[in-house]
C-alpha cells in the first residue's frame, strides 16, 4: 500500500510579495511548507501570476517540489483582490499530465495524474467563487462531470470551496433570519461583505451537491474549522476559527490515516494535513 501526505491551504497571497496577506511574506510561506513537509500542496491564492521571486522558485526546488501555476484568468473578482491571481499544486510526485479546466465559464482549476509510487492518482486543485451559491452550483456542476469522467482512478478534490455543510452550527446560525437582517446594517463594507456571502456559503447546497453526484467522500467527519475572519484589512480581528470551508474530498481508494488543522501561520485560511493510504 502506499502512503502520501496531502495539504490544502488558502495561503492568501503568501507566496507572492504584494498580493494579498499583510501579516506574513514569502519567507514565512517557506516556512510553513517546511512545516508540512507534505508531498503534494494545492495553493489556492498562491499569488500573483507571473511574480513568483527566483529564490523562492529556488528554495521550493531544493525541498523536493515542482511548481504547477494555474491562473484564475476570473474578471469577475472584486476590485480589492490582485489582478492576475492563481492558484498552485506544489508535488514531489511525478507529474504524468497537467490540465486546466474551466468550471462555470468564469474560474481556472487545475487536473494534475501524478505516480505515487507505481500507482495513479488524480489532484483537482479548486477554489471556487467566493460570491454567490448560484456561481459556485454552476462550477460545481462543471466540476461534478469532471470527476465521474473516470471513477477507476484515485481521485483527490482539495482547496477553498467557499461552501459549508448546511448541518453545522456557524451555517445555521448565519443562515438565521436575525442575523441575516443585523447584517444588512453593518456600516463597514467589508464586514457587511464578508456576512453576506459567508450567509451564502452557509446554504450548504454545494457540498450536497457534489456529495450527491460524484463518488466522492468527506475525509473529516469532525468538520474543523479552517476559516477566520483575520483577513487583508481586517488584522484587528481576532484569529478564531468561525467555519469550514476547505475541504479534502476523495474517492472510496483511500484510507485516512490522520487528519489536523494546523494553527494561524499568517494567512486567514489554516492548511489542512490529511495523511492517507492508497488501497
Amino acid at each position: 500500500m502506499q502512503h502520501l501526505r496531502v495539504v490544502t491551504w488558502n495561503a492568501e497571497g503568501m507566496f507572492v510579495e504584494g498580493s494579498m496577506t499583510r501579516r506574513a511574506s514569502p519567507h514565512n510561506a517557506l516556512k510553513v511548507v517546511r512545516l508540512l513537509d507534505a508531498d503534494l500542496i494545492v495553493v489556492p491564492e498562491f499569488g500573483i501570476h507571473g511574480k513568483l521571486e527566483q529564490p523562492i522558485v529556488t528554495a521550493l526546488h531544493s525541498l523536493g517540489y515542482e511548481i504547477i501555476e494555474v491562473p484564475y484568468e476570473d474578471r469577475t473578482m472584486p476590485a480589492y483582490v490582485p489582478k492576475h491571481y492563481e492558484m498552485a499544486i506544489l508535488s514531489r510526485f511525478p507529474v504524468m499530465s497537467m490540465a486546466t479546466n474551466r468550471l462555470g465559464k468564469t474560474r481556472n482549476s487545475v487536473e494534475l495524474r501524478v505516480l505515487v509510487g507505481s500507482r495513479e492518482v488524480r489532484i483537482l486543485g479548486i477554489h471556487l467563487d467566493d460570491k454567490t451559491e448560484a456561481s459556485r452550483l454552476i462550477q460545481a456542476e462543471d466540476l461534478s462531470r469532471i470527476i465521474t469522467a473516470d471513477k477507476t482512478i484515485p481521485t483527490l478534490v482539495m482547496g477553498d470551496f467557499n461552501a459549508m455543510v448546511k448541518s453545522s452550527q456557524f451555517a445555521r446560525l448565519m443562515r438565521s433570519s436575525l442575523l441575516h437582517q443585523i447584517s444588512k446594517s453593518i456600516s463597514h463594507e467589508q464586514l457587511k461583505s464578508i456576512t453576506t456571502r459567508l450567509h451564502d456559503m452557509a446554504l450548504g447546497t454545494t457540498l450536497e451537491y457534489l456529495f450527491t453526484n460524484t463518488h466522492l467522500v468527506d475525509f473529516d467527519p469532525r468538520h474543523q474549522h479552517t476559516l477566520s475572519g483575520k483577513t487583508a484589512g481586517l488584522e484587528w480581528v481576532p484569529s478564531l476559527r468561525l467555519a469550514k470551508i476547505d475541504w479534502i474530498l476523495g474517492s472510496k481508494h483511500f484510507q485516512v490515516l490522520s487528519y489536523k488543522v494546523i494553527k494561524d501561520v499568517g494567512s486567514d485560511h489554516r492548511p489542512i494535513v490529511a495523511d492517507l493510504q492508497i488501497s
